[in-house]
């Protein structure tokens, strides 16, 4: 499915029908969303979702194919990642939501020592 997915970005190379029917819409969209230029045509396939697959896939061929050479599939938040967002969640008493904001706002320096700091203050807790 990846390689179908990946295909419209290729003018020479052209799947399916079939092929194409078998590409999720919200992972194509989500595969979409990971470069600056087709963000808002990830948008826009979004609000009319229903739409076939086989329009989004030609209508994103039609106007990125040849222009875009490579789009990164977004992987998932790290279980390091995700004890980091927690962490912060935990002392900033806000939600995970906005502590991966956060994440992206604070300094590494500053996020160690709040890391630090938590992690003493489990140890001593744990004692």
């Amino acid at each position: 499915m990846f390689k179908t997915i990946t295909s419209v970005l290729d003018k020479k190379k052209n799947p399916s029908d079939e092929d194409i029917r078998k590409i999720s819409p919200y992972v194509f969209c989500r595969w979409l969303s990971g470069s600056a230029h087709t963000i808002l045509a990830a948008n826009q396939i979004n609000l009319y979702y229903n739409i076939p697959i086989e329009n989004q896939y030609y209508m994103i061929k039609t106007a990125f194919a040849g222009k875009i050479k490579y789009i990164p599939y977004p992987s998932d938040i790290s279980e390091k990642e995700q004890k980091q967002v927690q962490i912060l969640a935990d002392y900033f008493k806000i939600s995970t939501e906005k502590a991966k904001e956060y994440i992206e706002l604070i300094s590494k320096k500053e996020l160690n020592d709040i890391i630090n700091m938590y992690t003493e203050y489990e140890l001593k807790k744990g004692t």
